[in-house]
């Protein structure tokens, strides 16, 4: 029997934060929920989701390619000091694979003893292009 993928979106908030000068906090909330502020406005990373959901009837469901699997992003914060480090390691990662057969104890880490084969070159630097936002 074939299987299919079913996606469902939850409302959600995404929450932000900016730093204002102000002289009380009354005042900071003013300032940051004027039309007039024009300040920058950060990602927090954290989200806050609901229970409701919605099932799209027409592009919600599509069939399972034989051999792939369904896996859940994981979310990581970092600043973007931690991403650029996450990044070169990632770049150093390809240059190991490239110039030869990595370190037992690198391939333990890269394939997590085993549980999943390393990514390749092109989703290697297909993951630092979504990193490097």
């Amino acid at each position: 029997m074939p299987r299919f993928v079913v996606r469902k979106g939850h409302d959600a908030f995404v929450y932000y934060e900016t730093v204002v000068e102000a002289g009380t906090p009354a005042e900071a909330r003013s300032v940051a929920e004027s039309v007039h502020y024009d300040g920058e406005w950060i990602a927090t990373g954290e989200v806050q989701e609901f229970d409701d959901y919605e099932i799209d009837e027409s592009t919600g469901v599509r069939l399972l390619e034989k051999g792939e699997t369904v896996e859940a992003f994981l979310i990581v914060a970092m600043t973007a000091h931690e991403r650029d480090a996450v990044l070169a390691g990632l770049r150093t990662l390809q240059l190991a694979l490239v110039n030869g057969p990595l370190d037992p104890v690198f391939l333990d880490i890269y394939n997590n003893d085993g549980a999943h084969a390393g990514l390749d070159l092109p989703e290697i630097d297909a993951l630092c292009e979504r990193i490097n936002v």
